[in-house]
């Protein structure tokens, strides 16, 4: 086999359909030939290496691994007799094989390595297959929109790095309508820039062209650069040229001046015999009287316009003007018109159009009115056309039309009482919309949603859904959906259940008035901390540490700080509690000592100790820690007893519990009677069981206080008063 046969085998290898190794069980011709050359031009390295590679290419389609094995014989044998133009022609043959098995990141190496050669070679027709083969494992690697991408700013770089102006003009050209479809202003950006470096090669029909690419991808200067493309296709007299730009101008304007520019370029497709031009002349006819409301003339036009495509062939023009034409038709007609444009471009190869079409064609079917059974039928084939245009944007990267493929869909499974598959696709389509910025597919798709919950009759989910969806469209500007949202928040609100509070008691304890004479702790701060013991969690070693850390941290606070540490329990030995206490509560004098600590560490720190009965309720506990508030002792050091015998009317007896070193220093503290006879805590009663009446008091203070019995024993000292008759 000669080597030009083999890499002309190479090149056209993704051009026309591989050979089939095997047919019909038998080995096929293309093989056969391959490996008779094999034997024929054994001895001589180079050509038996050509069969080899032939043969690789005979077995690509069928046995990938099996070609890949010949292929790399066939390279390592190219590379000994240094045939580049082999070498390269051989690597592009692995680069496909690769894309079968698929190891494309591996593949892709390989091809480009390939391309390095060809155009080291100078040989444009090995560079070419190259390139195809390259967006082949890129688009399979990335997706269609961005590997097109990729190939084109690899092509880029390299006619930069060259300095072809001609060729990266043209790189630039062929980016720009990649990225038609998804950045728009990207592409109007690369194809000024290929008219610019088309200006500086001398093209002007290839600048033309470029111009007219930034008039379909601009949305406000798009008329200017299709009359600027216009104006030079004129200077060169281009005709043919002439005709595509008056059909993209005629799509970058609106109303009459759309229609007039279709027209004349109908007309001149028509003088130069052009059917293709005159099919498409007449569909961009057809758009401009459909923008136009002209809704019968749209719809001839379209319908004429599909039939000379068909005619030329042109398949993806043709199906186009099938939608055009359903866009102007109404029911069952529209219906037909885009089944028959799905079935022409699910042949054509073009996803994403077939896809658009689809979603168009799901809409169709859902806006269908007639007969209760079409009507079904026609909810059924919506659901499914919408999940396979959702599937094929998914694929494609399109997260915009994926949403609203989606919202179809969701549309489309309500209807037929599929209420959980319809919300969780209204949610999906909202959460796409949202991330794609398309603030109006968000709230069409939440107030999918809405009616998907009402349907199922959780009216309370709905409500919740109902008011965003409200705000929503208030953001966007849209009064009458707003008045209707808020009009279903009224509805569901008086279907849910009004919720009435039942009344509750409060306790509160009686008014005291502060005597700020006194040395209360609370005298000389604003804020006021309770630092309270969870008593029975943890060991009292854990709250010990926990209170000298928080203690540690206020030290850092330059104002004074107050608090109270609350304890419960720890002194009902001492005041004769019936309750009695746990052994946890006995533990808990390690808190008094340490805050005695405290007091003599940090004297900023105003630090006052509480105790309430193991007995006391929540509201007794915070009855104790208001007085405590109000006057906590000469040392800052109090306990409580409760006294619940007194059924009779009588007020509650209370009782104080007081650390003194000695018991003459009640006589200072006389003023804290006059709290204990307005207080209405509710205390024990006093058992004097364990200490002894004092002898060391006089009469005359007992009276003058006005206390019924004074009780000391070692350094505690223990009063009570009575207030009853």
């Amino acid at each position: 086999m000669e080597r030009s046969s083999a890499f002309r085998v190479c090149c056209c290898l993704r051009r026309e359909p591989p050979h089939r190794h095997t047919v019909g069980g038998k080995t096929s011709p293309a093989a056969e030939a391959a490996k008779e050359a094999q034997s024929v031009l054994k001895g001589n390295k180079e050509g038996e290496a050509s069969a080899t590679l032939a043969l690789a290419l005979a077995m690509l389609d069928t046995e990938p691994k099996v070609a890949l094995g010949h292929a790399t014989a066939a390279l390592s044998t190219f590379k000994e007799v240094g045939d580049k133009q082999m070498e390269a022609s051989t690597l592009t043959a692995m680069a496909n094989a690769r894309l079968s098995l698929p190891e494309l990141s591996v593949g892709e190496a390989a091809v480009k390595d390939a391309l390095r050669l060809f155009r080291e070679l100078g040989d444009t027709d090995g560079e070419e297959a190259a390139q195809i083969t390259l967006l082949d494992l890129v688009c399979a690697k990335e997706g269609p929109v961005a590997g097109a991408a990729t190939v084109s700013k690899e092509r880029l770089a390299y006619c930069k790095s060259k300095g072809d102006k001609l060729g990266e003009g043209k790189a630039l050209q062929k980016l720009a309508e990649q990225l038609m479809s998804s950045a728009k202003d990207e592409a109007a950006k690369c194809a000024r820039e290929a008219a610019a470096l088309f200006v500086q090669a001398g093209d002007k029909k290839a600048q033309a062209s470029a111009l007219q690419t930034a008039a379909l991808a601009q949305s406000a200067d798009g008329a200017a650069a299709a009359e600027e493309a216009l104006q030079i296709s004129k200077s060169i007299g281009d005709e043919a040229g002439q005709v595509d730009l008056l059909i993209a101008l005629s799509a970058v304007l609106r109303g009459e001046a759309s229609l007039a520019r279709a027209q004349e370029a109908q007309a001149l497709a028509k003088k130069l015999g052009d059917r293709s031009g005159e099919g498409r002349a007449k569909h961009a006819a057809a758009v401009a009287s459909l923008t136009l409301e002209k809704r019968a003339e749209a719809l001839g036009l379209a319908k004429e316009a599909a039939s000379i495509l068909s005619e030329e062939k042109n398949i993806i023009s043709q199906a186009c003007a099938l939608r055009t034409a359903a866009s102007a038709a109404d029911g069952a007609e529209a219906c037909d018109l885009l089944r028959e444009a799905v079935s022409l471009l699910a042949g054509s190869g073009d996803q994403a159009a077939e896809a658009a079409a689809k979603l168009q064609l799901a809409g169709s079917l859902l806006a269908f009115e007639g007969p209760l059974v079409s009507i079904f039928e026609n909810r059924k084939e919506a659901a499914a056309v919408a999940e396979q245009a959702r599937v094929a944007f998914l694929l494609l990267g399109d997260k915009r039309n994926q949403g609203r493929a989606s919202h179809l869909a969701a549309q489309s499974k309500i209807l037929l009482d599929d209420l959980d598959g319809g919300v969780e696709a209204a949610m999906q389509a909202a959460v796409l919309g949202r991330s794609c910025a398309d603030r109006w597919l968000e709230a069409c798709a939440m107030r999918t949603a809405v009616a998907g919950q009402v349907s199922k009759g959780c009216h309370a989910e709905a409500l919740r859904m109902a008011k965003e969806v409200k705000t929503l469209f208030h953001r966007i500007g849209s009064p009458q959906i707003e008045e209707a949202m808020d009009s279903l928040v009224q509805q569901l609100e008086e279907v849910l259940p009004k919720i009435h509070p039942n009344p509750r008691v409060a306790v509160l304890p009686k008014d005291s008035s502060i005597n700020l004479q006194q040395n209360s702790i609370f005298t000389q701060a604003t804020n006021c901390i309770v630092w309270s013991l969870p008593v029975a969690q943890m060991s009292y070693i854990m709250y010990c540490v926990e209170l000298l850390k928080f203690v540690d941290d206020l030290k850092a606070i330059p104002d004074r700080i107050a608090f109270l540490v609350l304890t419960r329990g720890v002194m009902g030995r001492h005041t004769g509690e019936m309750v009695p206490s746990q052994y946890t509560g006995v533990l808990g004098t390690t808190v008094w000592a340490i805050c005695r600590t405290i007091r003599l560490e940090s004297p900023k720190l105003l630090v006052a100790t509480v105790d309430v009965p193991s007995s006391a309720t929540v509201h007794e506990m915070t009855d104790c820690i208001r007085a405590a508030q109000i006057d906590s002792g000469p040392r800052n050091e109090i306990s409580f007893i409760v006294d619940r015998n007194n059924q009779l009317g009588w007020v509650p007896r209370i009782g104080v519990l007081i650390q003194a070193s000695f018991p003459w220093r009640l006589h200072q503290e006389r003023d804290l009677t006059k709290w204990a006879a307005s207080s209405s805590l509710v205390h024990h009663e006093l058992h004097t069981s364990s200490v002894e009446k004092s002898s060391c008091v006089p009469a005359e203070f007992i009276q003058q206080a006005g206390l019924d019995e004074l009780i000391c024993g070692g350094n505690i000292a223990l009063w009570s008063r009575s207030t009853g008759e």
